[in-house]
């Protein structure tokens, strides 16, 4: 999976991002919006390969501070959004809040 194939998805609107129930918790109890995963996604670059279809991005939020979001690509053109959270791991991110 590519993070090439993702922001095609958002730019084109030709595919689905899917956000879950468990991200949807987790950006209001961690203070995101949709707007910084978009962000995310736009400003970062592969982390972490977790799998052959799931990887990390480390990107910045809107507001320019580090941002982690999880995606899974559950089959052509559509993929899931697993959780966001704030880089906290020096040993998994080479920038962290």
């Amino acid at each position: 999976m590519k993070l090439k194939e993702i922001k095609k998805v958002l730019m084109t609107g030709k595919g689905v991002i899917k956000i879950s129930m468990h991200t949807k918790e987790r950006l209001v109890k961690r203070g995101y919006s949709k707007g910084d995963i978009v962000s995310a996604i736009f400003t970062g670059s592969v982390s972490e390969i977790q799998g052959y279809n799931k990887i990390s991005i480390l990107g910045r939020d809107k507001d320019h501070n580090p941002i982690v979001v999880v995606i899974a690509k559950k089959r052509a053109s559509y993929y899931k959004v697993v959780t966001v959270m704030p880089p906290i791991d020096r040993s998994r991110f080479r920038e962290c809040i």
